[in-house]
């Protein structure tokens, strides 16, 4: 009984273990087979889900390629139409506007008959009796006005010249009751304004109280000078004043001497030297 009993207990229980991993074996193929199942039902229930999700991965990849592969667009000017112009080849160069034209001279000769006022205001240096004068200039001669006027005025209240004969201090204004009235005009508008007095074109003259001063002299002085522009127009100045002033014409007395400041030197020095002061030798 011993022996069987022994025997059996490896039959019985090798039964019942080969029964058991059959069951478990079964249940895990219907378990693969049931999750086939239900996958193959949601394709077959719903056949777009995978195209869906195909066409949603190449839109993303074609929008991503287009991207890459599409330049950003450039903004290109659009060309202005031009006009056409035709220009013709000069026959000669144009002239430079910085360099004189050849052979250009002031202004002295043509007349506009029109006279201005140099304004300003340049103080008497005495304490002697006053005597204003204003410069008025014709209109296109070619000079610089304020430097006439300067010139004139240091004339007039040079140590050598009325002043420290006469007991008069020489004040310039540009104010219409100016005692004295100094004008530098061309040759012609010099003549009308000397009448009756004959200046034919070439010397000065003082009338009333105009003291006229011929601008052809003024810019050229005369030969006898020597180059002295300077000097002869402080001699025009003295002398026309100097008749407004009561003196009369002298002339050379002693060759190589100054000449007297009342001597028509314009018209020529008869043997004396140029000189432009009164004091230099009385009148």
């Amino acid at each position: 009984m011993t022996s069987r009993r022994r025997g059996r207990k490896p039959d019985m229980s090798g039964r019942r273990r080969g029964r058991h991993s059959r069951r478990k074996g079964f249940k895990g193929q219907w378990l693969v087979v049931t999750v086939l199942a239900v996958l193959a039902t949601a394709v077959v229930v719903h056949p777009d889900v995978a195209r869906r999700n195909s066409l949603a991965t190449q839109a993303i990849a074609g929008v991503d390629e287009v991207a890459r592969e599409t330049p950003i667009p450039t903004r290109t000017p659009t060309p202005v139409a031009v006009p056409t112009q035709k220009f013709t080849t000069p026959l000669r160069p144009a002239p430079s506007l910085t360099r004189k034209p050849k052979s250009s001279k002031p202004n002295v000769l043509v007349s506009s008959g029109k006279l201005a006022v140099v304004p300003g205001f340049s103080k008497a240096n005495g304490v002697r009796d006053k005597l204003t004068y204003r410069v008025e200039i014709e209109q296109g001669v070619t000079v610089n006005g304020a430097a006439v006027a300067a010139k004139i005025h240091q004339t007039l209240t040079d140590p050598r010249g009325w002043q420290a004969l006469h007991p008069v201090s020489f004040e310039r204004t540009d104010k219409p009751d100016a005692d004295l009235r100094i004008i530098l005009a061309t040759p012609a508008l010099t003549d009308k304004l000397c009448l009756p007095l004959d200046t034919g074109g070439e010397v000065s003259c003082r009338v009333e109280d105009r003291v006229v001063l011929n601008a052809k002299r003024w810019v050229y002085a005369i030969p006898a000078y020597n180059g002295q522009v300077e000097l002869y127009r402080s001699y025009l100045v003295n002398h026309e004043v100097g008749h407004a002033l009561g003196h009369g014409h002298s002339t050379c007395t002693t060759p190589k001497t100054p000449a007297p400041v009342m001597m028509q030197q314009t018209k020529g020095l008869a043997g004396c030297l140029p000189n432009a002061w009164p004091t230099v030798k009385a009148t």
